[in-house]
C-alpha cells in the first residue's frame, strides 16, 4: 500500500477524510504529473457514481485538474468500467472516478486511470503522493487554466457492448430477466442494455439515488435477499444484481438460488476461451479451481495472481491474457475494457443464456462441483504477521502451500485460504474441495492454524 492510495484508488468517509480539499488537491497533484510527463495540456476524463457527496467531489477534483492547466471531459454519473472505456476511446491522458464502489453511501473515494483506462501503475501512484504531501503543484498561468465540456458517454457504450455479443440469439430467447443496480450508475445502463438486447426487463431499485435506501450496494447474499423472492415469485428466467459503481454482476437463478461469483465467472470464461480457441486465464488465488477445471478443457493455460481486480487487469495486459475474474462477481474483458465490467458480463451471460436453451439453474448445476465455505475474524494490529505466522505452522506441520496472498494451504481435492483485508481490520478464511465435509474440515484447520497464531 502507498501512503494515499489503497488496492485502486482511496476511499474513505465523506466530508471526513475524503473532502472538498482532499479531491481538489488530488486532482492538481494528477494534473501536475501530468503536465510534468511532457502532456503541454492533458486531456481528463471524469466520471462518479451516484453517492450523494459525488458532486461536490467531482466538482472539486475537476478545478483542481483545471487549476494546473488540465482540460477535461465531464462524463457525469456513469459506471466505472464506463469512465474507463471513455478515457482510452476519447485518447485522454487519463481519467478519473469518484465512487468508493460496494461500501455504505457514507463513503467517497477516487479512482486515477491510465490512458487505456486500467487504474493508475503503482509507480505513478508514488509520484501522485509525493506531489500531494509536498502541495508542489503546477499551478496554471490565468490564460492557461484548463477548460470542461460535459460528453454523455451512456449510450455509446451500451451500443459498444451490443456490439460484441449475439444480439439476433438473445432476441430470439428473449429471457426475462429482473435487474436490481442497487440505485447506483448502473442504474441508468443495465436496465436500458438488457433491453435492447431484447430481453424483458423488471427493474427494482432502478432510480439513482445516493442514499442507497433500498440495500446496502455490496451484492452479496445477505444483501440480495428481496431479489431472490421477486426473481422466484415472477418466474424469471433470471436476476442480475450490480453494486454502487457497476464493475460487478451476481446473479439470481430461476429458482432464487445465489449464484456464486466464481461460477458465473466460469460460464463466461468457457465461451470467451471456446471462441478464442484457448489463451490464458487470470484470476486470483481466492478464486475456485473450477477455474483451472474451465482452462483445462478449453486448453488454456491459468496464471493466479493476489487478490484485486487491477492486479488482474494488470497481468491480463503484461501477459496478453484472454479473460480475467475474480470470486466476487468481477469479470474483466481486456479488449474492451482493462477492468471489472458488470454490464458486459451480464451481456455475456444473457447470450450464453439464449444459446444454451437451457434453464439458468441447468447451465450452473452443469459445472463441475466444489464446495466453499468462507468466514472471517475480526484482527487488530498487524494482520499480514498473524498471516505469517499462520504459513509458519502449516510448513512445521508439512502442508504445501501458495504465499502469493496470504497463506493458502494445498490439498489435492481442495485448499484453505487465510488472507488479512486491505481495507478492513479483519482476517478472511476461504475454503474449498471437492466435498463439503471436506471443504468444511479445511476451514476449521485455518481456523485453528489463525487462532494459534494470534495466540488465543
Amino acid at each position: 500500500m502507498g501512503r494515499l492510495f489503497g488496492t485502486f484508488g482511496v476511499r474513505g468517509i465523506a466530508n471526513e477524510r475524503i473532502t472538498p480539499e482532499f479531491a481538489l488537491k488530488i486532482g492538481m497533484a494528477f494534473g501536475t504529473m501530468l503536465r510534468r510527463e511532457g502532456r503541454k495540456r492533458p486531456l481528463v476524463v471524469v466520471g462518479r457514481d451516484t453517492r450523494v457527496s459525488g458532486e461536490m467531489l467531482k466538482d472539486a477534483l475537476i478545478g483542481g485538474l483545471l487549476g494546473v492547466g488540465c482540460d477535461v471531459i465531464d462524463v457525469g454519473i456513469a459506471p466505472t468500467p464506463a469512465v474507463q472505456w471513455a478515457t482510452d476511446n476519447f485518447n485522454a491522458d487519463g481519467g478519473a472516478v469518484i465512487t468508493a464502489s460496494h461500501n455504505p453511501p457514507e463513503y467517497n473515494g477516487i479512482k486515477l486511470l491510465e490512458p487505456n483506462g486500467m487504474g493508475l501503475k503503482k509507480e505513478r501512484e508514488a509520484v501522485v503522493e509525493e506531489i500531494f504531501f509536498n502541495e508542489d503543484f503546477d499551478r496554471a498561468k490565468w490564460d492557461e487554466i484548463g477548460e470542461v465540456r460535459e460528453e454523455n458517454i451512456v449510450k455509446p457504450y451500451i451500443e459498444e457492448i451490443k456490439g460484441r455479443v449475439d444480439v439476433e440469439a438473445i432476441r430470439k430467447r428473449r429471457p426475462f430477466v429482473v435487474v436490481d443496480p442497487s440505485n447506483g450508475a448502473g442504474s441508468l445502463t443495465l436496465p436500458y442494455l438488457l433491453r435492447e438486447l431484447g430481453c424483458r426487463v423488471v427493474s427494482v431499485n432502478a432510480h439513482p439515488d445516493g442514499y442507497f435506501p433500498a440495500r446496502n450496494p455490496e451484492p452479496t447474499e445477505k444483501n440480495l435477499w428481496e431479489l431472490m423472492r421477486i426473481v422466484k415469485a415472477l418466474g424469471a428466467d433470471f436476476g442480475v444484481a450490480q453494486d454502487g459503481d457497476a464493475d460487478r454482476a451476481v446473479f439470481i437463478d430461476e429458482n432464487g438460488r445465489f449464484i456464486q461469483g466464481d461460477k458465473t465467472f466460469a460460464l463466461v470464461a468457457d465461451a470467451v476461451l471456446r471462441e478464442r480457441g484457448g489463451g490464458l486465464l487470470v484470476t486470483t488465488v481466492a478464486t475456485s479451481n473450477l477455474l483451472d477445471d474451465i482452462a483445462k478443457r478449453n486448453g488454456a493455460k491459468v496464471m493466479r495472481t493476489k487478490v484485486g481486480d487491477l492486479i488482474v487487469a494488470r497481468a491480463l495486459l503484461e501477459h496478453n491474457g484472454t479473460i480475467g475474474g475474480e470470486e466476487n462477481g468481477g469479470v474483466i474483458f481486456p479488449d474492451f475494457v482493462l477492468g471489472r465490467d458488470g454490464a458486459m458480463t451480464t451481456a455475456k451471460i444473457a447470450e450464453i443464456f439464449a444459446k444454451s436453451g437451457k434453464k439458468f439453474s441447468e447451465l450452473i448445476d452443469e459445472l463441475p462441483k466444489y464446495y466453499q465455505f468462507k468466514t472471517k475474524r475480526k484482527v487488530e494490529g498487524d494482520r499480514k504477521a498473524v498471516v505469517a505466522k499462520v504459513a509458519e505452522l502449516a510448513e512445521a506441520r508439512g502442508y504445501k502451500m501458495d504465499t502469493t496472498d496470504g497463506t493458502k494451504i494445498l490439498f489435492s481435492d481442495g485448499w484453505v485460504l487465510v488472507r488479512a483485508s486491505g481495507t478492513e481490520p479483519i482476517i478472511r478464511v476461504f475454503s474449498e474441495a471437492k466435498s463439503e465435509e471436506k471443504a468444511e474440515v479445511y476451514l476449521q484447520l485455518g481456523l485453528k492454524l489463525l487462532e494459534e497464531a494470534i495466540g488465543i
